[in-house]
C-alpha cells in the first residue's frame, strides 16, 4: 500500500510550461522548500524533471489532493504576489511506478490536454487539477479529491516499528553525475526504513559492533550485478587489535571471492596520523577479502603525505557534527589538500553530506565521491550504477528516473 504520484507544476496565464530556466529553478525552489516541510516522513519527494516532482506516501492508497493546495498558494503568492498577473495549477497523476515515470515526460501539449477534461486514456491512473482555490478530479471525472486514508486518518496513525537489518546510501561521482556503488549501514531495531513512520535519524550510526551484521549482509547485496562497488564499514580500532582481526576473520571468510573486485573496506576511525606498522597490519588482514581500501577519517587535515603508497584508493572525510557553518568549514578544509591527494593518486569523498548546501559546497570544492541522506535516502536495496543530474538528488527507492549506466572505476 504506497501511493504514488507525479505532480506537474503550470505557471502562467496560459497554464504552461515556460522555457525559462530562472522560472524552473524558481519553482524549484519554492516546491521544494515547502515539501521539505510540509511533506512530512514517511513521506518521500524528489524534483525528476523541470516543474516535476514524484510523491509517494507509503502509509497510503491514494494521496489527498487538499494537502496540496497549500503548495498551490505558496507559489501563486512567490511568483505572483497576492493580486498578481499570472496563474499557478499543479496536475498531479497517480499510478504505478512506470506510468508515472512516463507521465512526469509526458509533452506539454498531451498535458495540457488533460487539463482540459480531453482524457483519452493513455495514462491509468488518478489525475486531480488542484489550484489555490479548489481541487477537481479529472480522471474519473467528479471522483474523490480525497485521500485514503484521508489526511486527517494519517495524522493519527501510530509509529511502525522497523526490524533490524542493512541499508545503504549510495555513493555518488560528482563530476561524471553518477552512482558508482554503495556503502552499507547498519539500522536497529526501530530506526526509519520505507515502511517507517519516524523521523530519519541526522546521521548513520558507524559503529564497531555493527560491523559483524553488515558483513553477513553482504552476499545478499551483491547478487545485484548492477549496483557497483559495496563499501563495507570496518573500525580501525578493531582491526588494529589481533583479537579484532581474529574475531572478523570467519565473516571476512565468507565474503565471495569471485566478487572481490566489487568490495572495499570501508576503515572508518583512522587517526590523523596513522602509523605505518598499524596501516601495514590492516592491509594484510584484509587484502585478500577487498579489492580496494577506503580509509575514513574525522580530521579534514589528515595527513596525507604520510600515507604510505599503495595502501588505499580513497581517503573519506566524515563531516563534524555541530552546526552547518562548521561542516562547510570542513570541507573546504579538506580539500585545500588536493594537490597532495592526487600527488599520491587517492581519490577523495565525504560522507554524512546531509543538506543541500552541503551537497553543493562539496561539489564546488570539487569532492569526487559524496554520501550521505542529501545524496540518497536510506535505501533498503542498493542503489544501481546509473547517471542523475544533480538536480535530481537525493535519490529515492522508488525513483527509476536515471538510466542504467557502465561501472565507473575507482582507481586513481
Amino acid at each position: 500500500m504506497t501511493a504514488l504520484a507525479c505532480l506537474k507544476i503550470f505557471v502562467g496565464e496560459d497554464l504552461c510550461f515556460t522555457d525559462s530556466d530562472s522560472m524552473a529553478a524558481l519553482v524549484a525552489k519554492v516546491a521544494g522548500a515547502y515539501l521539505e516541510t510540509a511533506w512530512a516522513w514517511p513521506r518521500r519527494y524528489g524534483l525528476v524533471a523541470p516543474f516535476s516532482f514524484v510523491l509517494t506516501d507509503p502509509r497510503a492508497e491514494r494521496l489527498d489532493g487538499r494537502e496540496l493546495q497549500a503548495l498551490a498558494l505558496a507559489l501563486q503568492r512567490k511568483l505572483f504576489g497576492d493580486r498578481g498577473d499570472g496563474d499557478v495549477t499543479l496536475l498531479t497523476f497517480e499510478g504505478d511506478q512506470n506510468d508515472v515515470m512516463r507521465f512526469a515526460g509526458a509533452s506539454t501539449h498531451l498535458l495540457k490536454s488533460l487539463l482540459n477534461g480531453e482524457d483519452d486514456g493513455l495514462f491509468a491512473g488518478r489525475i486531480c487539477k488542484i489550484s489555490p482555490t479548489g481541487v477537481e478530479s479529472l480522471a474519473p471525472r467528479g471522483g474523490p479529491v480525497e485521500g485514503l486514508p484521508p489526511m486527517e486518518v494519517l495524522r493519527a496513525q501510530a509509529p511502525v516499528v522497523a526490524p533490524a537489518r542493512t541499508a545503504y546510501r549510495g555513493v555518488f561521482h560528482t563530476q561524471r553525475e553518477i552512482f558508482v556503488g554503495n556503502i552499507a549501514v547498519w539500522r536497529e531495531v526501530g530506526s526509519v526504513s520505507a515502511f517507517g513512520m519516524e523521523p530519519p535519524p541526522m546521521t548513520d550510526l558507524i559503529q564497531a559492533e555493527h560491523d559483524i551484521p553488515n558483513l553477513r549482509s553482504a552476499s545478499l547485496a551483491l547478487e545485484r550485478q548492477d549496483s557497483g562497488m559495496m563499501f563495507l564499514p570496518l573500525s580501525f580500532s578493531t582491526l588494529v587489535k589481533p583479537s579484532g582481526r581474529t574475531e572478523l576473520t570467519p565473516f571476512l571468510n565468507a565474503l565471495p571471492a569471485a566478487l572481490r573486485g566489487r568490495l572495499a573496506a570501508a576503515i572508518y576511525g583512522a587517526p590523523r596520523a596513522p602509523s605505518f606498522s598499524a596501516l601495514s597490519q590492516i592491509k594484510r588482514a584484509i587484502e585478500p577479502f577487498f579489492g580496494r581500501i577506503d580509509l575514513g577519517v574525522s580530521d579534514p587535515a589528515f595527513q596525507v603525505d604520510d600515507l604510505p603508497p599503495d595502501l588505499a584508493a580513497s581517503v573519506t572525510l566524515t563531516l563534524p557534527a555541530g552546526l552547518e557553518a562548521v561542516r562547510l568549514a570542513a570541507i573546504s578544509r579538506f580539500m585545500r589538500d588536493a594537490a597532495g591527494y592526487r600527488r599520491k593518486r587517492v581519490w577523495q569523498g565525504v560522507t554524512d553530506v546531509r543538506t543541500r548546501r552541503e551537497r553543493q559546497a562539496c561539489i564546488e570544492a570539487g569532492v569526487p565521491f559524496i554520501t550521505g541522506p542529501a545524496v540518497t535516502d536510506l535505501l533498503e536495496t542498493p542503489a544501481a550504477v546509473q547517471h542523475c543530474p544533480v538536480l535530481h538528488l537525493p535519490l529515492h527507492d522508488w525513483s527509476t528516473r536515471a538510466e542504467a549506466a557502465a561501472p565507473a572505476s575507482f582507481v586513481a
